[in-house]
């Protein structure tokens, strides 16, 4: 029903636009034009009041005019309707054929390769943008992440070295023999590492904000005796600790993280 009130309503807006020309056309040939515009009056009329619009035109006619061209469902056919106009005496020229092309967008690069081709086109053909250099594909490239246990310990290693004791203190972070005495005399060695050098104690005890103290701390009755003082560092809590063991950490091939560690624990003994 819709559909034809809408048809009935453009078969009127065409008789008013006829009755409205043959109006102006009276104007000027009055005689030639009154017997027409007597009959499109009456026409409109008619229509107007809600009468048959057979009587103004034919049924095949008024079919035909309420009848709408499909819409074009393809390109071509587009391109077919908008050339119409032309060849009816429309001022609207024909659509050109490189419209078609023009409509066709490139597919987009699906590669590295493509992209920088694709890019480089410009320069060949007069634009003010140079080509990428190749150089920028391998820009692009960055270092793959540690996938294992192994390869993270193995960047880590790399980051923190392990130090050693001589890298720290020097050529000689420990006194050369220590000795000691028995009650009848004799002579015997004690474990270097007890026995830091004046120099390890002080650099040991500047780590921990202590201060160097020598004391004998092995042997101290019975009869024995040492015959070199152990270096100590003495804390701010009055604590002693053996610098000689503070350097042994750095023999053990333990990353520096990890001896900061200790020595921090060390620096809090109570």
């Amino acid at each position: 029903m819709a559909n034809v009130i809408s048809s009935l309503s453009t078969v009127q807006e065409r008789l008013l636009a006829a009755w409205q020309t043959q109006q102006a056309a009276a104007k000027t040939h009055p005689q030639a034009a009154q017997t027409e515009t007597s009959r499109a009056t009456t026409s409109f009329q008619a229509l107007l009041s809600g009468k048959a619009a057979s009587a103004a035109l034919p049924a095949a006619r008024v079919v035909a005019a309420v009848t709408l061209p499909a819409a074009p469902t393809t390109e071509q056919a587009y391109l077919a309707a908008m050339a119409l106009p032309a060849a009816q005496g429309s001022p609207l020229g024909p659509v050109p054929a490189a419209a078609s092309a023009a409509t066709t967008l490139p597919a987009a690069p699906t590669t590295e390769q493509e992209y920088l081709a694709e890019i480089a086109l410009p320069a060949a053909q007069g634009s003010t943008l140079s080509p990428v250099p190749a150089a920028a594909s391998a820009a692009t490239t960055l270092p793959a992440a540690p996938t294992t246990e192994q390869a993270y310990l193995a960047e880590a290693s790399a980051q923190d070295a392990a130090p050693t004791a001589e890298s720290v203190f020097g050529d000689n972070p420990w006194v050369t023999d220590p000795t000691g005495t028995d009650p009848n005399g004799n002579l015997y060695n004690f474990n270097p590492i007890y026995f830091a050098t004046a120099s390890t104690a002080a650099q040991v005890a500047q780590m921990v904000g202590g201060t160097v103290v020598a004391s004998d701390q092995i042997v101290t009755a019975g009869g024995f005796q040492q015959q070199q003082p152990n270096e100590m560092v003495q804390l701010a809590n009055g604590t002693l600790i053996n610098p000689g063991l503070v350097a042994s950490f750095y023999t053990h091939g333990y990353p520096q993280s990890m001896i900061d560690q200790m020595i921090a624990s060390e620096a809090k003994a109570t």
